[in-house]
């Protein structure tokens, strides 16, 4: 398990924290030129807090004020601050109600 102050970009961590923003869904033009869903949030712990980004079919798995694990996720940079996603290989379980 890896604290969101210790997340990197260009690595694959395990984090766990609570949903504290999300923006509304939007499509964005993938690569291919096809359309895809996103969602754009935040996710935080006592440590600080990271960008977080759902796409496609994750943008329904997680809600404001939901404690979540990301288990694989990649950090990226995005706008010189680190993001968290899914990625390729990644997943995400929601957590019970507790402490963050």
């Amino acid at each position: 398990m890896t604290y969101i102050s210790d997340l990197r970009p260009s690595h694959v961590a395990t984090v766990e924290g609570t949903v504290t923003e999300l923006e509304p869904v939007r499509e964005v033009e993938g690569r291919d030129g096809t359309l895809q869903k996103v969602r754009n949030g935040k996710l935080t712990d006592r440590t600080g807090e990271i960008a977080l980004a759902l796409w496609g079919s994750e943008v329904d798995l997680a809600s404001v004020g939901d404690r979540i694990r990301i288990v694989e996720g990649w950090v990226s940079n995005r706008r010189g601050r680190p993001q968290i996603s899914l990625g390729r290989t990644g997943k995400l379980e929601k957590l019970p109600s507790g402490p963050g």
